[in-house]
């Protein structure tokens, strides 16, 4: 059959002797041979999607109500669940990790468009190397997703050796691979963006699905936060927020009501007229989550994490419910635990926005002891936060002047801003670094308490069965 593109299947038992050494099994292989072909490989689908949420029920931000009204935790697939109580092996042999399979599979799609776009048969060179640098831009944001999964933090003393994830630079399923080290991994991360900040657009193509020259710069800002270099992180924050800025005021957003569902004790229902990750002003570059809502209606926020907002906080108001009417019968988390369910309705973005990055430079600040500059920064993004009436610029005399205290207070915006977005995890085994900041997290389900020591391996997820059968020389976690 002809058509426009050429697809060939991959189906793998058609392979004779050919193995799929990550277990992944791309949709097809594209035949390109013009730009458009490569650029509707960027616009595929398959490479908007990103990140598991389920990663976010290891953390401190995640609550399942003990006395389990509505089951919320047994209502979890059993994968769900062992992340939840802290289990080494996820899953079992034959069942899918989606965020080790389909996270490959991007990368596939990304290696195909960098390692040939230049033999394109039509094209400028200058618009073959801005299309060339959006695919080692997903490449690198894949891979540091990998990597703050599946291998221990970055640490300049041990990431030489620490075994981090396989990286696939080359679109072919039956290369065989190794677990390259953390740091070799991190290594390729930013030579990857360094390379396509060169050319990246300064606005992104169609959608915010497409990546532009602040995302790069912001993606940078990321790994080098994670990798403890804050002054290199904050020079790469400071050159984002240069080319893009814009914060919006979430008192301009409403609860859409009735709503699907009004008879709801409390409020809001969980569906607002907040835009799409895609369109929101906020986003630098868009993806979400496989299941668009991520937890949203599956978790509660932890009393830890539900006492950090008041009803002031628009995020608060926006983005938890007090309950959720399928659960048979409705129940009010507010009265009984003092925690609400996370019900954001919006396909949300959980890539890279601006309010990440305003987080970042004030950490940076903090940390470099720049302790105005940090609270101005973290003013701003509060002032677009809260009810007008209740705002109020924090300034030094509130933290007494400590450096420690305003870090602190920087650390507790971050966690309210990017809840369930998928960072927590990152944090959480960054900071536990610092003894300071270190923390055990305890997890209560079934009758049973499980607990999370810092600095452990027990916050890394065991590598994907399937595809650690076909590498035996793989150390596993």
């Amino acid at each position: 059959m002809k058509s426009k593109y050429l697809l060939i299947l991959l189906i793998l038992i058609s392979f004779s002797g050919c193995k799929d050494y990550l277990d992944i099994v791309p949709k097809g292989k594209l035949i390109p041979t013009t730009v458009e072909d490569y650029e509707n490989m960027l616009n595929d689908m398959t490479v908007v999607s990103y990140g598991d949420y389920f990663n976010d029920l290891l953390t401190d931000d995640v609550f399942f109500p003990e006395e389990n009204p509505g089951a919320l935790f047994s209502r979890q697939p059993l994968h769900a669940r062992r992340i939840y109580t802290f289990k080494k092996q996820v899953f079992d042999p034959g069942s899918n990790d989606f965020l080790w399979t389909e996270t490959y599979k991007r990368i596939f799609y990304f290696n195909s468009v960098a390692n040939d776009i230049m033999k394109a048969v039509d094209g400028t060179e200058s618009n073959k190397k801005s299309v060339r640098a959006e695919a080692l831009f997903g490449r690198a944001l894949e891979h540091l997703l990998l990597v703050n999964v599946y291998a221990r933090h970055y640490d300049p003393a041990t990431a030489a050796t620490d075994p981090g994830v396989p990286l696939v630079l080359v679109a072919d399923i039956s290369a065989k691979h190794r677990r390259n080290t953390v740091k070799e991994v991190y290594d390729q991360i930013i030579l990857d963006l360094e390379e396509a900040v060169k050319s990246l657009p300064a606005n992104s193509k169609i959608t915010k699905f497409r990546t532009n020259k602040a995302a790069g710069y912001a993606l940078l800002s990321r790994v080098y936060l994670y990798m403890g270099d804050y002054a290199k992180a904050l020079d790469y924050a400071n050159q984002t927020l240069a080319l893009y800025s814009t914060l919006v005021d979430m008192n301009t957003f409403k609860i859409v009501t009735p709503g699907p569902f009004p008879n709801v004790p409390g409020s809001p229902v969980g569906w607002t007229d907040i835009p799409d990750g895609k369109k929101h002003p906020e986003a630098i570059v868009a993806r979400h989550f496989l299941r668009p809502f991520g937890l949203g209606n599956v978790a509660c926020a932890s009393p830890e994490l539900s006492a950090l907002f008041d009803n002031n906080d628009q995020r608060w108001t926006l983005y938890y419910a007090n309950a959720w009417p399928p659960l048979p019968p409705p129940v009010d988390y507010w009265t009984r635990y003092k925690v609400r369910i996370y019900l954001r309705g919006d396909y949300y973005n959980n890539a890279l926005g601006t309010p990440e990055v305003y987080l970042t430079r004030a950490e940076c600040k903090a940390r470099a002891n720049d302790k105005q500059g940090a609270l101005d920064d973290v003013n701003k993004l509060r002032k677009n936060r809260i009810v007008p009436a209740a705002y109020r610029d924090f300034t030094l005399a509130d933290f007494n002047n400590d450096q420690e205290k305003v870090l602190r207070f920087v650390l507790d915006e971050r966690r309210r801003e990017l809840a369930f977005m998928g960072t927590r995890v990152a944090d959480l085994k960054r900071l536990n670094k610092d003894p300071k900041f270190a923390k055990v997290i305890r997890h209560t389900a079934e009758g049973k308490e499980y607990v999370l020591q810092p600095n452990t391996d027990d916050y890394l997820r065991q590598i994907y069965p399937d595809a650690a059968k076909f590498n035996p020389d793989w150390v596993l976690n």
